[in-house]
């Protein structure tokens, strides 16, 4: 049985909702990509994101843990996605974080996949996805926990 993704109430840190293009998504869920690179990141302490898979898909797929954060240059930031599964090339790293003298990796730890993507208006009310990412509120991680812990009891 998959472990549980009701990370939201994880203490000393805020729970985020999280815009990734399918094709990093899939990695991330797939175990293969241990890493997401971010041009900026949050400014409060960030432990757990829900995964919102963006254009096409656009739903929520699943919830990863926040190991540990790491501001670096784009070139120490290729090591760590060497030795951590980034998911890129390093042409895709260089390009992304083009005119950035610094930029930001996300050490994902415990990954779980949603039993089932979830249409995200069904827990956000007046749902824009995020341009990047975008803090939840307490209720909005109650809500997703509920409405995950429902869909897992008919599996």
């Amino acid at each position: 049985m998959p472990p549980s993704p009701k990370f939201s109430a994880l203490p000393g840190g805020r729970t985020i909702l999280l815009s990734i293009k399918p094709k990093y998504a899939d990695l991330i869920l797939a175990g293969s990509k241990r890493v997401e690179f971010r041009r900026s990141w949050a400014a409060q302490e960030v432990t757990a994101v829900v995964l919102y898979s963006s254009s096409p898909i656009q739903k929520l797929v699943g919830v990863a843990k926040v190991e540990s954060v790491i501001s670096a240059s784009p070139t120490a930031l290729w090591q760590t996605c060497q030795e951590r599964g980034g998911g890129l090339t390093r042409d895709e790293l260089r390009s992304y974080f083009a005119g950035k003298g610094k930029g930001i990796a996300v050490l994902l730890g415990e990954v779980s996949t949603l039993p089932s993507q979830v249409d995200p208006h069904d827990i956000f009310d007046h749902f824009v996805p995020p341009q990047s990412f975008r803090y939840l509120d307490p209720s909005e991680c109650r809500k997703f926990d509920s409405k995950f812990l429902q869909r897992s009891s008919r599996t």
